[in-house]
């Protein structure tokens, strides 16, 4: 990978600079005990996070106002908690920085963003807590289209005022990078491996000093 030309890093949030899931099982960590301090069960996931998520993080729906509605049905009469218990737990453990992450992007002297198929409360949640390392932040609630869409690539070129070939994308999932590629980014799967994540963005340092 060349990365001369490079412009702009755009770093996906949940499995990067977040650590999101059970690297064995695949589930989501904030998730893990959920049964047991909420009472949530299988069936109440699936209202929560339900056919209508893709609209929640293209923007076309309010998470909330999705929650308010769902809450008040038939599935959610045998616990007790309010939708707002249930944000207030998920944010508290969704909530896994990666700080090896985050010191890679203190390093490097390219402009990096944040790249994130994310609703509107969970992104105010995580600017709160590692903006400042970000020039910016591209969420697909506010963009209207989420990765691996090439409406979301599009929208950062012409924000950026970059072309494909400027833009590097660094994200866990293999069809986001896929995408990348085929619209002409360059990108990157991040596996978990820090080391090689360093590697590759100390080796634009190199050619860019």
């Amino acid at each position: 990978m060349s990365l001369r030309n490079i412009k702009a890093v755009i770093f996906d949030v949940d499995g990067v600079v977040f650590e999101t899931h059970d690297l064995a099982t695949g589930n989501y960590l904030w998730s893990k005990n959920a049964k047991r301090d909420l009472g949530l069960s299988s069936a109440h996931f699936k209202e929560i996070f339900s056919d209508e998520w893709g609209r929640i993080i293209k923007g076309k729906i309010n998470f909330e106002d999705h929650l308010k509605y769902i809450f008040a049905t038939s599935v959610f009469n045998d616990i007790s908690i309010s939708y707002k218990k249930l944000l207030k737990y998920w944010l508290k453990n969704d909530h896994n920085i990666n700080r090896d992450i985050l010191q890679l992007i203190d390093a490097i002297k390219i402009p990096c963003y944040l790249g994130t198929n994310q609703e509107q409360i969970r992104t105010a949640h995580i600017l709160k807590y590692v903006g400042e390392h970000f020039q910016g932040c591209f969420a697909s609630y506010k963009i209207g289209a989420a990765k691996p869409e090439k409406e979301f690539f599009e929208y950062i070129e012409q924000d950026l005022s970059l072309s494909p070939e400027e833009l590097l994308l660094i994200d866990d999932k293999k069809e986001n990078v896929e995408a990348a590629q085929r619209y002409g980014w360059h990108a990157y799967q991040y596996k978990g491996d820090v080391r090689a994540l360093a590697n590759l963005l100390s080796n634009y340092n190199k050619v860019n000093q």
